[in-house]
Order: structure tokens, then sequence, then C-alpha cells
């Protein structure tokens, strides 16, 4: 389905722009001096200081009349980002991470789609990224979130309604996508936290983000967002990521060779994902009975993937158990063919899991594939 319109003048809506921010005073100003150039003027600036000990408040000062401040104990991320939630008191609200910036039209033209589309609770958009040498990658999503490669998704696939809007003072023309994502976001990751915006009503039903989680806490938060509200997307770039040194690992991307406490770390996030599936697709009956297929076989990718984690910490017992469970959701196998390859010597068993793995994902994929409603290919 495809609708388009012209978006209006604004209504004189305000937004709650979330900056949570620790050790970050090298960047922070550049971050805050990007929403001071917004062409939609109507924020309410929240920093969220997580307990820094550099000059944070020191480069703060000039700007604490145009912002709110407030600082707490060293909490993590989803801390700030729930107390700045908390003290916000905008119609909506949106994300900004303190060593990146948006773009000068971000919020002008979220809060006009969100105006012009009430059925919409949360929108958002395509983001350009900035490695260590300045050189841009305008559309980076794709790279950034896996799934769209490994799943050969596009926005088509995903949603269900598709238009073109036209703010009146952007003077451009951009794509846009509704829809119903959950079972896609169910998979993985699809959009980054910082290209958000939100009505603020909603948090009332969903709460807020899971502060028991070390990782992905913006993942679960939105996925219980896409349960039961309907999202848009915007397909042109509205904020900056910046790469650099200073920057936390993404230990769900970490390849190659990695130390026993990366791999650690890679199983916590991974148990994290599993988590997530369980709470908000399996543990919902009605949902699981009428997507089986699709989340047991998600259960059955992190299961087996969890399992060769383990190989490689070098816990083969903890990795049989994973790929027991894997089989088990995938086939309905209890005594998977991988469980005899875990008992192999070291070097023979890591040439194994290279090849054993490509396999699994390769009749995951085939699965989900099938189940996106296009039939499965394989790659040359």
């Amino acid at each position: 389905m495809q609708n388009t319109k012209a978006m209006q003048t604004l209504p004189k809506r305000s937004v709650s722009v979330i900056v949570p921010t620790y050790n970050r005073a090298a960047f922070l100003p550049i971050a805050i001096q990007s929403l001071f150039e917004q062409s939609f003027q109507n924020i309410e600036i929240i920093v969220v200081d997580d307990g820094s000990t550099d000059e944070t408040k020191v480069v703060l000062e000039p700007l604490m009349d145009k912002i709110k401040y407030i600082t707490t104990e060293h909490k993590g991320t989803a801390h700030a980002r729930n107390t700045g939630m908390k003290a916000a008191t905008g119609e909506y609200i949106a994300f900004l991470d303190s060593d990146d910036l948006y773009l000068p039209h971000k919020l002008e033209l979220q809060v006009a789609f969100m105006e012009d589309h009430p059925e919409v609770d949360m929108v958002c958009t395509e983001f350009s990224g900035v490695d260590i040498d300045g050189n841009i990658d305008e559309f980076h999503m794709r790279d950034y979130h896996p799934i769209w490669k490994r799943m050969e998704l596009t926005c088509e696939d995903i949603f269900s309604i598709q238009g073109k809007c036209s703010p009146v003072s952007v003077g451009e023309e951009f794509t846009y996508y509704i829809g119903n994502i959950f079972k896609f976001v169910l998979m993985d990751t699809l959009f980054p936290t910082n290209t958000v915006l939100l009505r603020k009503k909603i948090l009332k039903n969903v709460g807020y983000q899971n502060e028991s989680y070390r990782y992905l806490q913006e993942y679960e938060f939105f996925l219980r967002i896409c349960k039961n509200h309907m999202v848009g997307f915007i397909n042109t770039p509205t904020y900056m990521l910046y790469y650099h040194h200073a920057q936390s690992t993404n230990f769900i991307t970490i390849e190659g060779e990695k130390t026993k406490q990366e791999v650690l770390k890679r199983i916590e996030v991974l148990s994290i994902l599993l988590s997530c599936v369980l709470d908000w697709g399996y543990a919902d009956k009605a949902y699981h009975k009428k997507n089986t297929k699709l989340v047991n076989c998600r259960f059955a990718e992190l299961y087996c993937i969890i399992g060769v984690e383990w190989l490689e910490y070098g816990d083969q017992k903890k990795a049989r158990k994973s790929f027991q469970s894997s089989y088990k959701f995938a086939f309905g196998i209890k005594a998977p063919i991988f469980w005899w390859f875990s008992f192999i010597p070291g070097i023979l068993r890591r040439f194994m899991i290279k090849k054993f793995l490509k396999l699994e994902r390769t009749v995951f994929l085939k699965l989900k594939r099938t189940f996106f409603g296009r039939p499965y290919k394989k790659r040359r």
C-alpha cells in the first residue's frame, strides 16, 4: 500500500532529547550543539551524567541555562536513559549518544511524520557512519546491523505500508514505511537507538529499559514497543555515528580470535537475546502457537551459536547442552550430530566448528526466509 502527502506546518509539540554521558567531555559539546542547530526548536535537552570523573560538568557550565543537567551514580546507560525519560516533559522522546550528533532536520522531519500518522507510536530513520579517518558511509544501517544482509531484507519485506512524505520547510521528498515489525525485530536489531523518536505516553504501558541487563537494554526495550505498537521508518539519514578508539566494544559482532573474557561477554549478549525471545515470543502462548516455527528457529540459531562459543571457551559440557537445545528446537532431535564433534581434539574441533556452524546457519536461514514469504536461494 502506498500513500503520498505533504506535511503541513507543525503544531507546538515538544521533544525531550535524552543525552546519557559518561566521561565524554571531549565529545559532549559537539553533540549538544547539533541539538541547538535543529530546525525544530521546541526541544528539552536532558543531559544525564552517569557519574563522570572527567571534565563533563566543566564543559557544560556555559550551557546550563539551555539544558537540564542531571547527575547520577555510575549505573550504566540504561539507568541514565531511564532517569532522563522519567524527567522528560515533552510529548515525544528521542535519544542522542554524547559522542555523536543529529543532522539539522532530524526532529522536524520525525515530529512532522508523527503528527501526520497518529497510528504510529515510534519512528526511526537511516543514519550515517563516520570512521576515524573521516570517511562517511551515508546509508550505514545495513552495514551496522547484520540482519539486513544476513537475511537479505528490504524495507518492503518488513513494512506493510509505503508512501512519500515532503515536510514543507525541509523541501525534500522522502520515502516512508509503516508496519507491525515485531517478528523481524525478534530475529535481531533492525535500527539504532539514536534515530528513534517515540511518543512518551506509551511508556505507561511499555515501561522503561531493563537495568538488570548489562547489554542490549535498548534492543529489549524496543522489542517491547514493537510487540504492540506500529512503527514507522523514514529512509533518509538523520544521525551521524562517529567511530573512535574510546567506544565501547560491540561484543555481538566480534569476529576472529577472541580472549576468554571476550567469549564470555559474547555469550552473555547471546543469552540476553535468548531471554528476549523467551519473554516476548515463547512465553506469549498465543503468539508462539501462531508463530511456532519462527520462534523455535530463532531459539535453535541462538543455542547453536552459544554452543560454538562454549566450545571456543573450552567448556564442552555447556557446549553439548547448547547444541542439544539447538537441535531440539530446530528438528526435534534430542542427541544432535554436533554433540559427538565436541569430544574431538582441540585443533580438529576448531576446524569442525567452522564447517558445522556454516551448515547450521544455512539451515536456519532457509527456514527463516521461508517464513518471510521468500524462497531460499543459496548464495554463490
